[in-house]
């Protein structure tokens, strides 16, 4: 039964409760009050430094980040070109290590490349013609893939495109490798997945500590899959071999469709809790389905139209499930407006639908918002205009700009609001690092220097709160979010004060210290 003292520890509860003591019994928080107060003489003494409630990272891809892992960063500020990715792409540890082993990458973006393209299979075959190399774009929804992995997934110029999916060509009709939006890079990734479901085990529970790193003590997987593995059953073995973050499991929806079965879990460690709809693609990808024309005269790609989204919304009410729908641009996300606003929310304990993204949000949404009979959260990433500002300021109109990631506007909106990192969707080296993705909340500044929307910024509280109690009751993490007697004794020991250093440094923080149920498993 430890009792902690001489901390600043942050409640949770709003943006100005604090304490300096708390006691953990079995598990859970058990007293929250002043160290003035604690006579116990084997009580641990924290000296000053600042606690918060474990965060949770509410949207991200667990599995993606895995194989990212032992994958290569094909990011800034580490890969700047083509060139500099074929160098980095041969010094993976994966090179040379024989035909069946896959070379991957993550995080490339054409437009911060000095070739301006997109890397093509010309370009990976440079690297390796006798393995398979796939590279994930930074939006995590296109990728590219040389002849071997092309080869593998059955992939000729007489293949026809999946449906939501384009599969690039050159003029002479050859693939050119790029494979566009989700459903063209599954046929790569189903190939790439054929390997040992073992290795994907490994691969998850190797990432354990990544997370405990960066203070995530939960997670959204927001691309639970049937085929060819179920993410829960994957989900069950890693947990069983070591993963340690708890995991919300939304299923896309394409996937479980005609599953008559799938219903909600509960269990604290591992459950299923909603499904995920695609809506249309990325901004950075000119693929966001927008209102307004992208330069090259096309408004991107609409995946899911309003029949299509009315039978997921049926399918999550009938199976209790909540919706969470990727939605960037401001078609898009009206389209969901359209469809959702006056239906009956049917879950009681969180909102019925997550608009994911909600990157172009006008104010005529957010009054529809506020007078829908449905009830909604918004979950939103400004690390994307941290790093992807150039992409941002090229693919939209002023106007549009003015309207991205409205972090105060959504704040102060019904919906409930929370932040996450869409990790590894962004080209950064750190895609999941909370503290960037507060510092660009915070100070509205991108990598670049660039200044965005600064009307838009939120305090550092707030940002916090969007990373630990709004999360938790947006994805029924019933027993974290905060530290308050009854809940889980999941928290976080920072290496300096977040609530009161310049806001230039909070990019910079970093966590001492990951406890998970009363144990410290990091630091």
């Amino acid at each position: 039964m430890p009792t902690f003292i001489n901390a600043n520890i942050f409640l949770g509860l709003d943006t100005s409760s604090f304490a300096t003591a708390m006691t953990v019994t079995n598990g859970q928080i058990t007293w929250i009050g002043n160290t003035n107060t604690v006579s116990d003489p084997t009580a641990i003494d924290l000296r000053g430094q600042t606690v918060l409630p474990g965060l949770i990272d509410v949207h991200t891809h667990p599995k993606y980040i895995a194989d990212a892992l032992h994958g290569v960063a094909c990011t800034p500020p580490n890969v700047n070109s083509i060139a500099e990715m074929k160098t980095a792409l041969r010094q993976s540890p994966q090179f040379g290590k024989g035909k069946k082993v896959w070379i991957e990458g993550w995080g490339f973006d054409e437009t911060k490349l000095a070739e301006h393209r997109t890397p093509t299979v010309n370009d990976l075959d440079d690297v390796s013609t006798t393995q398979p190399i796939f590279i994930y774009r930074s939006d995590c929804h296109s990728s590219v893939g040389n002849s071997k992995a092309l080869e593998l997934a059955g992939i000729s110029r007489d293949t026809s495109d999946p449906k939501g999916g384009f599969i690039g060509h050159f003029a002479d009709g050859r693939p050119n490798g790029y494979m566009k939006e989700v459903a063209a890079s599954q046929l790569l990734i189903r190939a790439k997945s054929a390997q040992s479901f073992a290795g994907d085990v490994e691969n998850m529970v190797a990432s354990s500590d990544h997370y405990l790193a960066n203070g995530i003590v939960a997670i959204g997987e927001m691309m639970g899959r049937k085929k060819p593995t179920d993410s829960f059953k994957l989900y069950q073995a890693a947990v069983e071999a070591g993963f340690k973050p708890k995991t919300a499991i939304y299923y896309v929806y394409d996937e479980v469709a005609e599953d008559k079965a799938l219903q909600p879990t509960s269990e604290e460690q591992l459950r299923i809790a909603g499904i995920k709809v695609f809506m249309d693609g990325s901004i950075s990808g000119e693929t966001a389905d927008n209102q307004v024309p992208y330069p090259n005269g096309q408004t991107g790609v609409a995946i899911t139209n309003a029949a299509k989204l009315h039978q997921a919304v049926d399918y999550a009410r009938q199976h209790h499930l909540q919706v969470a729908v990727h939605a960037m641009g401001d078609a898009a996300i009206q389209l969901v407006l359209n469809v959702t606003r006056e239906l009956a929310p049917w879950l009681e304990d969180r909102p019925a639908i997550r608009i994911e993204h909600a990157s172009i949000l006008s104010d005529q949404m957010l009054h529809q918002i506020n007078e829908a009979t449905m009830t909604y959260a918004l979950v939103t990433q400004p690390i994307f205009f941290f790093a992807e500002d150039e992409s941002y300021r090229q693919y939209l109109s002023p106007a549009q700009f003015k309207l991205i990631y409205r972090d105060r506007s959504m704040l102060a909106s019904k919906a409930a609001f929370a932040l996450s990192s869409d990790a590894p969707c962004t080209p950064w080296a750190e895609p999941d690092s909370p503290f960037v993705n507060i510092y660009a909340a915070v100070t509205r500044k991108a990598a670049n220097g660039d200044l965005v929307n600064p009307a838009e910024s939120i305090s550092v509280p707030e940002a916090v709160l969007a990373y630990t109690n709004w999360p938790a009751k947006i994805g029924g993490f019933k027993h974290n979010g905060t530290l308050q007697p009854g809940m889980a004794a999941d928290f976080i020991v920072l290496d300096r004060n977040i609530f009161s250093i310049p806001a230039e440094g909070l990019k910079d923080v970093r966590v001492k210290e990951t406890w998970l149920n009363g144990r410290k498993v990091f630091g």
